[in-house]
């Protein structure tokens, strides 16, 4: 770990916070370490041959922190944001450094508006910013062990407007919004060993519960060599074929756990996304729910197992219990960066955001 990053590491507060992003030279020198963990690298065809341009320091015209790629087929000029979310932003680092970290130090999340009145941005800059930490931690490597799918609903019933006319006779009113199917992958802990990671989470929206887009997520999520566990929902029992193990629970008969086969833990990721929609956000779009499941999936991923304790369960059953602590927001940081390159956000003419990439070029 560089020196930037362990002096960054020990933030704890939101005093800690402002006077650690004070600077923006020292944010540059931060940003630099996250992004390029490996040494500095040419954003267009990934040499890590560069000389470092005279800046305004000394006279010169470059701004700091440009660069220029030794390679004789490109010499491609940039910056540590050049194709990244953060790319032409007219903001400074030290704001997106700090609002990253107070997205990350929250426990579900913060709305735009909230995020607004912190770092002092109108509300559309903070609903972007929010969309970009929410590309940058977009993961899009497949998960192996074993593996818990379960379906999801959002969405609900349009609020009643009372200049729309009444439907005609016959018909119960207005018609109700039809909630958006979604598909969950949950990667179980390899263990409960302290110090343990936990395993990561994915969500994305699909058209339906049918056989071949249940195949399309997983065949983008999970590998064959993984242990399925799942309802008997046909759409799974089928998919599951392609895969080493599938064991399956009977939801119809009361059955929601038998031994170590389970879903439970898939269900308890729906549960957090519910809460963060409802208590944070209030309503997301099915446009952007993909976006605002990276940023759950992410945060669920961001702990680390602190040993076991024996506690008693509702009714009265003596269960071993996994205790979790959060990893510290400063160190998520490296991990919110280190795919950036190759991942772009622009800004449509209606407001709206357009994503240019979710894959990570040279990641």
């Amino acid at each position: 770990m560089s020196a930037e990053l362990e002096l960054h590491s020990r933030i704890r507060t939101l005093a800690d916070a402002v006077a650690a992003f004070s600077d923006d030279d020292r944010c540059r020198r931060l940003l630099e370490a996250m992004v390029w963990p490996r040494g500095r690298l040419c954003p267009a065809c990934g040499c890590h041959r560069s000389i470092s341009l005279a800046g305004r320091d000394t006279g010169r015209r470059a701004r700091p922190g440009l660069y220029q790629c030794s390679d004789q087929d490109c010499r491609q000029q940039f910056t540590v944001t050049t194709r990244t979310p953060l790319h032409a932003t007219k903001l400074p680092l030290r704001t997106w450094l700090l609002a990253l970290w107070f997205i990350l130090q929250s426990d579900k999340g913060v709305s735009s508006i909230r995020l607004a009145e912190i770092i002092g941005v109108s509300q559309p800059t903070a609903w972007r910013m929010g969309h970009v930490l929410r590309l940058l931690v977009a993961r899009d490597h497949t998960l192996g062990g074993v593996i818990e799918i379960d379906e999801m609903y959002f969405g609900g019933a349009p609020r009643s407007d009372p200049d729309k006319p009444r439907a005609g006779r016959g018909r119960k009113g207005q018609p109700r919004t039809t909630k958006t199917p979604a598909m969950v992958v949950v990667q179980r802990p390899a263990g409960s060993e302290p110090g343990t990671p936990a395993g990561e989470a994915r969500a994305c929206v699909v058209a339906d519960l049918s056989l071949n887009e249940t195949e399309r997520v997983l065949e983008a999520s999970v590998t064959p060599q993984a242990h399925l566990m799942s309802d008997e929902w046909k759409a799974f029992v089928a998919a599951g074929t392609g895969f080493a193990r599938h064991d399956t629970v009977c939801h119809a008969r009361k059955e929601y756990a038998r031994g170590t086969v389970h879903a439970n833990a898939a269900e308890g990721f729906n549960n957090r996304v519910r809460q963060t929609i409802a208590g944070v956000f209030h309503h997301i779009s099915s446009q952007h729910a993909d976006l605002y499941f990276h940023e759950i999936g992410f945060r669920w991923s961001q702990r680390i197992a602190a040993g076991q304790k024996i506690r008693k369960a509702r009714k009265g059953r003596t269960i071993l219990q996994t205790l979790w602590d959060r990893v510290p927001p400063a160190r998520q940081l490296p991990a919110v960066f280190i795919m950036a390159v190759g991942r772009q956000i622009r800004r449509t003419k209606a407001g709206g955001i357009d994503v240019r990439s979710t894959v990570a070029v040279f990641g």
